[in-house]
């Protein structure tokens, strides 16, 4: 009889630890479940670096290189660690991992840099203003030569019979602009000129016509040419916001500003050489001299126009 309780009681244990054992398990099992679907609920903005942080109206708008887009953070308790990243990362312009709620600008989650993601950031953000050696033609000759490039640019748009691939995304304002004018800077190259570029930054609003873009900065090439007097002149070419022709530099900062689409403001704006692909506000540099990124970005919105999608597709795969 004892025998026989010693059993049941070994085996009312026995059957206890399983019941754990599978509770556990299954406990186990539900948080992995919530975690992958948490991550499937994320987008993957990439590794990138932030470049400025503002409050507006109790939301913080972060900028990060390349990119033109304002991303944006609300301060609660859940995010404290994530905006404490963030200016971490803005203080030592370092890598941060980047992740947004799909089909919205909001931050959902931060991971720091590797070292590797840091010495990879370091080796291609440069505080060097890096010249080069084959010196073109900086001056047109005149006012029909300007026209002439242009009408060649204008050419190369998506959506244009005569564009060749990648074409120019100049139908999707909502980003990309950095490649836009590297490659508007390289059809003036194959024709024997160079130019400057011009980056404006602020709270940008543009109007497209039909619909208003955001952008916390916007770059596009700024020419010099002869006009009938002699005098040398600079006009942008930026057919995104004037499909016409070339500007002046003022009418298309105003361009940028434009207050029917909400309140606006530059902040600040510099001319750089033409073979600059990205300027932080705080003087740090990119380079593609090889269109590497250029063409995959103009490649990846090729088929896009107007205002959506926004945010723009993920270009973090496009290397430099």
């Amino acid at each position: 009889m004892r025998i026989m309780k010693k059993f049941l009681l070994s085996m009312m244990v026995f059957v206890a630890a399983l019941s754990f054992n599978a509770c556990k398990d299954s406990g186990e099992e539900q948080q992995m479940s919530q975690n992958e679907t948490s991550s499937k609920a994320f987008t993957e903005l990439g590794k990138t670096i932030p470049v400025g942080i503002e409050d507006e109206n109790g939301t913080l708008k972060v900028s990060f290189i390349v990119t033109a887009q304002f991303y944006t953070i609300t301060p609660t308790k859940e995010n404290e660690k994530y905006i404490s990243l963030i200016r971490e990362a803005l203080k030592n312009e370092s890598p941060i991992q980047v992740f947004i709620k799909p089909n919205t600008h909001e931050i959902a989650k931060v991971e720091k840099g590797s070292g590797e993601d840091i010495r990879y950031f370091k080796s291609v953000f440069t505080k060097e203003a890096k010249n080069e050696a084959a010196k073109l033609t900086t001056v047109l000759p005149n006012v029909a030569t300007l026209n002439s490039m242009f009408a060649l640019i204008k050419n190369q748009a998506c959506g244009a019979s005569t564009a060749s691939s990648p074409c120019i995304t100049f139908r999707y304002p909502v980003d990309g602009c950095y490649a836009r004018a590297h490659k508007m800077r390289q059809i003036l190259i194959n024709n024997g000129y160079d130019c400057e570029k011009q980056f404006v930054y602020g709270n940008l609003k543009a109007s497209t016509g039909t619909c208003c873009v955001a952008w916390s900065y916007h770059v596009a090439i700024l020419v010099s040419y002869i006009n009938a007097s002699g005098v040398i002149e600079k006009r942008i070419i930026d057919p995104s916001l004037f499909p016409g022709g070339p500007v002046t530099d003022t009418a298309w900062r105003n361009a940028c500003i434009n207050t029917s689409c909400g309140s606006a403001s530059v902040s600040s704006y510099v001319n750089t050489a033409g073979n600059v692909y990205y300027r932080s506000p705080t003087n740090s540099y990119l380079y593609d001299n090889n269109l590497v990124n250029t063409n995959c970005v103009l490649t990846k919105f090729s088929s896009l126009s107007g205002c959506s999608p926004s945010p723009a597709p993920s270009v973090s795969s496009c290397g430099y």
